[in-house]
């Protein structure tokens, strides 16, 4: 999946938010960190797909965030949307990393405890929201 296909997408919907997503995505050294807290494993283990996803998961995440964070509902509820579209496009590995992020922040002690509780449910609402596939039919 790249990063441009993404673009075509959610540009046409809501070019503001993509912009502004766009902004968010991390350096090599922000990715590597939170990469190698994830699975372990060093920049240069995944494949060139796999971090332009992660650049892309990592700035849609924090776009959530700070719009939660901000109380800005209008950009909260844009970039909801914007997740969801994501979903059918990014696996198992995406929304680990997604949560993984949303749970360093919410250790983060530079943010009030009300704050890291609202940033832990985001977490939590992420993962109540990932489809699970090859769930055994009942």
């Amino acid at each position: 999946m790249s990063v441009s296909l993404d673009q075509s997408l959610c540009a046409a919907g809501n070019p503001l938010l993509y912009e502004e997503r766009a902004r968010l995505a991390p350096s090599d050294r922000e990715l590597s960190l939170l990469l190698r807290l994830s699975f372990g494993r060093e920049l240069e283990t995944f494949d060139l797909d796999e971090l332009e996803l992660a650049r892309l998961v990592f700035a849609q995440v924090a776009l959530m965030a700070g719009a939660a964070l901000s109380a800005d509902s209008e950009v909260f509820v844009g970039a909801e949307r914007l997740w969801g579209d994501m979903q059918a496009r990014i696996g198992k590995q995406e929304h680990t990393l997604a949560k993984r992020f949303l749970e360093l922040l919410a250790q983060d002690e530079m943010h009030t405890e009300s704050e890291r509780r609202l940033l832990t449910k985001l977490a939590e609402a992420l993962e109540d929201r990932r489809p699970h596939h090859g769930a055994p039919a009942s």
